[in-house]
């Protein structure tokens, strides 16, 4: 599916492989035919915090790993809570 996060068009999509302990990727906002990649096997809360941050990524490319990793699971856990998702 197709996303514009900050002007910029990703295609987010689920994959059944990532390299070794990642939940998710990004491409760079400089690349054509950008793309989002998403473990497909997640589920729930951690499936909500992987989207989030590898949208951070693509709208604030130049944030540092440990921002992005504590921004998206703070978002990720008061949308679950909100949307009472856990339920």
């Amino acid at each position: 599916m197709r996303h514009k996060i900050r002007g910029k068009v990703w295609d987010l999509e689920y994959v059944r492989r990532l390299p070794l302990g990642a939940r998710g990727s990004c491409d760079a906002p400089t690349k054509p035919a950008k793309r989002i990649k998403i473990k497909q096997s997640l589920k729930g809360l951690l499936k909500l915090d992987t989207i989030i941050h590898e949208c951070l990524h693509a709208g604030l490319w130049d944030l540092d790993e440990e921002a992005v990793e504590e921004l998206a699971a703070d978002i990720a856990r008061v949308i679950w809570k909100e949307m009472d998702l856990g339920s």
